[in-house]
């Protein structure tokens, strides 16, 4: 057995379920921290309106990710088969790409991380929260623990990759607030 296999990658869907935990954690709370701010702003009911743009975000997102990964991966499979009719080591391209990357499980392995991802900043409002800063501060948490277990998996230092995945996630979730603030305000 490969080392590959023996970390238990085969099939490509490690790089897709990263990806899309993170993708899913980071947008979902961009999304809801603009529309919260946006709907404090306006005077709206903060509360309905956020599980609206939320359940919206991640269906949306878990859809979109999921046939980008597919179409990403079918594309790449068929590059690389390209590759291997005119390559000197044909075969052995040619079984490496059979073996490891898989469109339906790269694409299921998006779909479910990023829906995993995108309901963690859903929750709060779910349990009745009325203001984001419990979103926020879960998100925070998740942005955290996801990024160290990747640096942990890769052999990065769990509080570097800890680290750069919060502030990354912060910053977007800051960034929309911000937004989301302006825009309610003007439409007020």
């Amino acid at each position: 057995m490969s080392p590959l296999e023996e970390e238990g990658i085969k099939g490509g869907w490690l790089r897709p379920a990263v990806f899309g935990a993170m993708d899913g954690l980071v947008s979902n709370i961009a999304l809801i921290a603009g529309v919260a701010a946006g709907a404090a702003a306006a005077g709206a009911d903060q509360t309905k309106t956020v599980i609206l743009a939320g359940f919206a975000g991640l269906i949306a997102g878990a859809l979109s990710m999921a046939a980008g990964e597919y179409v990403s991966v079918v594309s790449q499979r068929n590059l690389l088969s390209k590759q291997a009719r005119s390559s000197s080591d044909a075969t052995e391209l040619h079984s490496f790409v059979s073996s490891q990357v898989n469109p339906v499980v790269a694409a299921l392995s998006s779909f479910a991380s990023f829906s995993a991802g995108a309901i963690i900043p859903l929750l709060p409002y779910l349990f009745g929260a009325e203001v984001v800063l419990y979103s926020a501060v879960l998100t925070a948490i998740a942005l955290f623990i996801t990024g160290a277990t990747v640096g942990w998996i890769t052999d990065e230092h769990w509080l570097r990759a800890g680290s750069r995945q919060l502030m990354l996630g912060a910053a977007a979730g800051a960034a929309t607030h911000i937004l989301g603030t302006i825009t309610g305000g003007v439409l007020s």
